[in-house]
């Protein structure tokens, strides 16, 4: 794979995977709060709920409880998922809007492109 292209599908792959980590924070944050809250919630997309809604950083452990499961059982590997992982506590912590460009800053600090699971070959092509 080209290297442009490799580094499209590691972004795309990324944001994916982020956008799910914030979207299952949000359903937590939401079932935290009561009516009174959650109504005026529902036009906001779930992954943008810690915008609106304050998160305490002691509260991020549990919010992203089993977040990089699936990440995880499709072999991303660990240092990438590290580096995501610290992204969206930042988000989260921090209060800000998922940004693309925020997302391909972070990933321009792995040290190198991340060897995906397809590309090994011991891969199997299952989760």
């Amino acid at each position: 794979m080209e290297q442009q292209g490799r580094a499209e599908v590691i972004a795309a792959i990324s944001e994916m995977a982020v956008l799910r980590a914030l979207q299952l924070a949000g359903n937590r944050i939401l079932g935290k709060h009561d009516r009174s809250v959650r109504g005026p919630m529902r036009s906001v997309a779930t992954w943008s709920i810690h915008v609106h809604l304050r998160v305490e950083e002691h509260e991020l452990d549990s919010l992203l409880e089993d977040a990089w499961q699936i990440p995880v059982a499709v072999g991303l590997p660990g240092d990438l998922l590290n580096l995501l992982d610290r992204h969206v506590r930042t988000l989260l912590a921090a209060g800000i809007e998922f940004r693309r460009d925020d997302l391909a800053l972070t990933l321009s600090r792995l040290p190198g492109q991340p060897a995906l699971p397809w590309e090994s070959p011991s891969s199997s092509g299952k989760p």
